[in-house]
């Protein structure tokens, strides 16, 4: 009676075994399947942050051609196409200088109220966007992300490059027009301290569409918090207002100064319109704005990589 512990032994079990061919038949074959018993490793795990911002550089071609595929096509199903690019932001202009111009008269006292508004709306609008833009960014790449492991933020990544992109235009006639409503005063050489102002904005936007982008995709209500936000924000960073309005209320004056999309607006309008550089003080703090909101929010989008998976 054989041993009840003893298992069968096939062909290839033993060190001296040959392989043969199975019921006898000198034609058949025997399939081997090698499986890897290595460990398993779980998909769209969170890798560590040096790996990830490797993996990040390898999707660099991804990311920008994600970027111009959808570049400049805020126009797209319209009748004007690409043409809404400049007129949207000349249309808001109109309104706000109509509202808060002629209707409040704010722009009492004010030199050049148009110029000193388009640069506030226009400059304005690129934090608002990364902000709106940011919230639910990864409901709307579900699809994208169920089908292929690749790093989260490279979805955040081209969308600030994106706008980065789409808001060169207005841009561009924020200051032209600025300078056109002072065109007596001449260019200065400070015009070109619009450039690097420009870059940190879009760094700060990027902060922001990382922490919108996650809060959002846990908590869809957060779109609607930030959509007040906005709103807050606008009538507190002197988007159509000087801070000398505040000089009988040092402590909302304080208040105001400190508040980092003022800074940018006043840098801005320093060097186009004032036809001087910003102070190093004012470099200095909206540099570490930017660079400090963008890291914060980069780490803080990356800590949940692993659970966008499960966004629905």
């Amino acid at each position: 009676m054989s041993n009840v512990n003893e298992l069968p032994k096939f062909p290839g079990d033993g060190p001296n075994d040959q392989r043969r061919p199975l019921g006898g038949s000198e034609d058949a074959t025997v399939n081997v399947v090698l499986v890897d018993d290595g460990p398993l490793h779980q998909l769209h795990a969170r890798d560590n942050l040096v790996n990830y911002l490797k993996l990040l550089w390898q999707r660099r071609h991804f990311i920008w051609a994600d970027t111009k595929s959808k570049s400049l096509s805020s126009g797209n199903g319209t009748y004007l196409g690409m043409a809404w690019v400049l007129l949207d932001p000349l249309f808001r202009i109109a309104v706000y200088a109509l509202v808060f111009g002629m209707i409040l008269k704010i722009s009492r006292g004010m030199d050049n109220f148009l110029g000193f508004l388009m640069i506030g709306v226009i400059f304005f609008g690129f934090f608002t966007a990364g902000l709106t833009t940011g919230g639910n960014l990864i409901q709307r790449s579900r699809s994208l992300i169920s089908s292929f492991n690749f790093p989260k933020v490279s979805l955040a990544v081209s969308l600030v490059l994106r706008q980065f992109v789409d808001h060169l235009v207005p841009a561009i006639v924020a200051v032209i027009g600025a300078l056109a409503f002072q065109w007596e005063k001449g260019i200065s050489i400070s015009i070109i301290g619009i450039i690097p102002i420009y870059c940190l904005t879009h760094l700060f936007a990027f902060g922001c569409i990382c922490f919108a982008a996650r809060a959002s995709a846990f908590f869809p209500d957060i779109t609607k918090i930030l959509n007040l936000f906005n709103r807050a924000l606008f009538f507190t960073s002197g988007v159509f207002f000087t801070i000398d309005r505040f000089d009988t209320h040092p402590l909302l004056t304080q208040i105001v100064e400190l508040n980092p999309i003022y800074q940018f607006l006043m840098a801005a309008r320093t060097c186009v319109m004032d036809g001087v550089f910003p102070s190093a003080d004012v470099w200095i703090y909206i540099s570490t704005w930017s660079v400090f909101v963008a890291l914060a929010g980069f780490i803080y989008f990356w800590q949940a990589e692993e659970r966008y998976i499960a966004v629905r």
